[in-house]
């Protein structure tokens, strides 16, 4: 059998396509316009120096600079208008807890010179458990401080009382009232919260996402200071509803909560106490007659 004779064949005869690609890489429509430019006595491209492009070029880089100096710096108006915002509050604040301070003294003098000009023994008693009934005076005695404070990592929130998933792991208001609520129900003589006492007249709510008792704004951690009998009062509270509500705060909510018995605290007196009118609910064996009106007394 004849083998047939070689034939002289390109090694890349196999590879067109890629060949054709390395040869002549611009697309042949591009290259016929090219070739129509060069005809009529253009040049074959756009020059990249053409004033329109150059123009355009300016434009977009000036808006992206632009775009990145205001992502990145600082809006300086507000940020100075915030700072004087806040040197104005802790100006303020300073103030009120300078005047907070005079208040209290000038209290403590006002309830000495009463205790000086009333002169019986049994009045003079009298009067200083009412003063320490109101929260008119100071007190100081064993007892035990509980501190409540935000679960690690709770985000804040700008909602009221009842928020959403944000306010699990935070001390709500209502929390520090069921506590206080607790703590009077177990026997306490004297409450005060980060050093603000508590009356009979005091309200614990929200202001925005801050917690405020008396109008006086409170910081984390809320310090909670009571005085009670040191034989009875820790064991009522830990055994009660009080004991038990400190523990589902810990144990589902992450809220973090301690306890610290003393035999020595100070609970502060009030501020800003004014006496008011009530009627007197303990009519004895008395019994009124129809239309007839009990006296105010004051309280």
């Amino acid at each position: 059998m004849t083998r047939p004779a070689p034939t002289d064949r390109r090694p890349d005869a196999s590879m067109t396509l890629l060949t054709s690609m390395l040869q002549r890489p611009l697309d042949p429509g591009y290259a016929a316009a090219a070739d129509r430019r060069e005809a009529q006595g253009k040049p074959r491209a756009t020059s990249l120096r053409s004033p329109l492009l150059v123009v355009a070029t300016v434009l977009i880089g000036l808006v992206v600079g632009v775009a990145s100096y205001n992502l990145t710096t600082a809006n300086k108006p507000r940020s100075q208008a915030r700072a004087d915002l806040i040197g104005q509050i802790e100006d303020r604040r300073a103030e009120v807890d300078q005047l907070t301070t005079q208040a209290s003294t000038l209290q403590g003098q006002l309830t000495a010179l009463e205790t000086e000009q009333l002169g019986s023994d049994a009045l003079t008693t009298r009067t200083r458990e009412v003063a320490s009934q109101v929260g008119a005076v100071p007190l100081h005695g064993p007892g035990f401080v509980l501190t409540l404070d935000d679960a690690p990592g709770a985000g804040a929130d700008d909602s009221a009382e009842g928020g959403g998933q944000a306010d699990q792991g935070r001390v709500l208001a209502k929390d520090l009232r069921f506590v206080t609520n607790a703590l009077w129900e177990s026997g306490a003589e004297a409450v005060s919260i980060n050093g603000e006492r508590l009356t009979a007249t005091s309200a614990i709510r929200f202001a925005g996402s801050a917690l405020v008792v008396d109008f006086r704004p409170l910081t984390r951690p809320y310090v909670i200071t009571a005085l009670g009998d040191p034989k009875r009062f820790p064991a009522a509270f830990a055994d009660g509803p009080g004991g038990t509500y400190l523990s589902t705060l810990r144990s589902t909510f992450g809220i973090r909560v301690d306890t610290d018995v003393s035999g020595d605290l100070t609970v502060p007196a009030a501020v800003g106490l004014t006496t008011r009118y009530a009627r007197s609910g303990d009519t004895g064996n008395a019994t009124p007659s129809p239309g007839s009106t009990p006296s105010p007394s004051a309280s």
